[in-house]
């Protein structure tokens, strides 16, 4: 690098002085360009919830309507398009797309999960002929490729996601989902930058045994595992939003799609300690009574820097953002925007009887 002020000194006249003085010039102004593209794929977060465009096709045209929110089942709610929520029977209770959380009653409590069909559209523009694509790497898809989802609701305009999108299109079946305009598109916004630092706004902190470690995501899992990633500690966490499970047998599959609604975010291996579980068995010939014992070890997670019983998590990870627009709660039940947490390596034992001698049955 030139020391422009000792050059000049130095020089203090002519056209060596002249040279020397534009080369410094060009070189300061490179350097800028240099400093500048290194820095220009880091973008700031949003500083309040992110556009997201539906797209319909009316009066032979496609319009896009936006609207804003963490999740695409948020921003269709202010976005002004003409639409209705569709409903779904879950285990005897019927939820409605218009709910990001449900509540049920277990042994006397009462206790809140994420419904699965959360944004599940019935009509749009007073019409259910429609098929729901997004528009993501460069393509139009429908999103029942990805798993076999049926709801629009849990896609974000956030990169690091597996349901990453800004636009949702409602295709008539007589359209093609080619011809819907890629000119004006919505945002993804890129979490973590190939080059500059991520936005703090996605900053969280994880306090686990005596370290502390700092992640970025758009939601609490992923910058868990960013925070894992870039320390080198081995890590399994859940980040699958959807994905299909066999109910029935290898000879007779029966493949279900499924919503992450429970364990989307949930951690089963931090370092060399993974979760896991042991049962020995006491079997008692005379009472023909099998006596189970069983052992549970797990990752507990803790809302701040605390581990007391209170501060435990009623939800996953996954579910948890350090930006402010997630979606709220009911009353009473924990906020999703978090930006700390404590994980605690934990363990529970657990007894029962069974009738008969069940030793030989197999266990997970």
């Amino acid at each position: 690098m030139f020391d422009r002020k000792s050059v000049i000194e130095r020089n203090n006249k002519g056209i060596l002085k002249k040279q020397i003085v534009a080369a410094a010039i060009v070189m300061v102004c490179l350097l800028s360009a240099v400093l500048f593209t290194d820095a220009s794929d880091a973008e700031s977060a949003p500083a309040s919830a992110p556009e997201i465009k539906f797209w319909v096709y009316e009066n032979n045209d496609w319009v896009a309507y936006s609207g804003h929110g963490y999740y695409a089942g948020q921003a269709i709610a202010n976005s002004g398009l003409t639409f209705t929520w569709g409903t779904e029977s879950y285990y005897g209770t019927t939820l409605s797309g218009a709910d990001f959380t449900y509540q049920y009653q277990s042994g006397g409590n009462t206790y809140t999960n994420i419904n699965p069909y959360y944004g599940k559209i019935a009509t749009v523009n007073n019409s259910s002929d429609f098929t729901v694509y997004r528009y993501a790497n460069g393509n139009w898809n429908p999103i029942s490729s990805d798993s076999g989802l049926s709801v629009m609701g849990f896609y974000k305009p956030f990169d690091d996601y597996q349901l990453a999108s800004a636009n949702i299109a409602f295709v008539p079946s007589n359209v093609s989902p080619n011809t819907i305009p890629t000119g004006q598109l919505a945002h993804v916004y890129n979490v973590i930058p190939a080059q500059g630092n991520p936005d703090s706004a996605y900053e969280v902190t994880f306090h686990i045994g005596n370290n502390t470690y700092t992640g970025y995501g758009s939601d609490c899992a992923h910058a868990l595992k960013n925070a894992l990633d870039s320390n080198n500690v081995p890590n399994t966490i859940d980040l699958r939003m959807v994905y299909n499970v066999n109910y029935g047998t290898d000879e007779n599959p029966d493949w279900v799609t499924v919503v992450n609604n429970s364990w989307y975010g949930f951690v089963t291996q931090i370092g060399n300690q993974s979760m896991g579980t042991a049962y020995s068995y006491v079997y008692d010939e005379y009472l023909d009574v099998t006596h189970v014992f069983y052992h549970y070890l797990y990752w507990s997670l803790h809302l701040g820097n605390d581990i007391t019983w209170s501060s435990e998590s009623a939800f996953m990870l996954g579910f948890m953002s350090p930006l402010s627009y997630v979606p709220s709660t009911p009353s009473g039940v924990q906020l999703l925007e978090q930006d700390e947490f404590t994980f605690v390596f934990d363990e529970f034992d657990y007894d029962w009887y069974e009738d008969g001698d069940t030793r030989e049955d197999p266990r997970p």
